[in-house]
């Protein structure tokens, strides 16, 4: 009724399956099919990995172009206020001279 029921022989054997001469053949063959298989998944994941470095790359190369057109246009606006500021300083100047 229960597995204690069978002996200690039956459970010290091999399994019928492992002892038999066609598993011995198909191990080394079943054992590069499972290192191929293997190589296979890495090359996928490996594929998989550049192309999503490329993709970072051109995240980046366009976050850098917009950072420098930032910059630029802050250099044009910086100017634009010193410019001003000058041209004020000299009409004021030039108002109150003129009293």
């Amino acid at each position: 009724m229960s597995d204690r029921s069978r002996g200690p022989s039956d459970e010290s054997g091999p399994p019928p399956e492992a002892s038999g001469a066609p598993f011995k053949e198909l191990y080394p063959v079943a054992d590069i099919r499972f290192v191929l298989v293997e190589i296979g998944k890495l090359t996928t994941q490996v594929q998989r990995l550049i192309t999503d470095t490329s993709k970072h790359g051109d995240k980046i190369d366009e976050v850098r172009h917009q950072i420098s057109f930032v910059k630029g246009a802050l250099w044009v606006i910086g100017a634009l206020v010193v410019i001003f500021g000058a041209v004020t300083v000299w009409y004021l100047k030039a108002k109150i001279g003129m009293q």
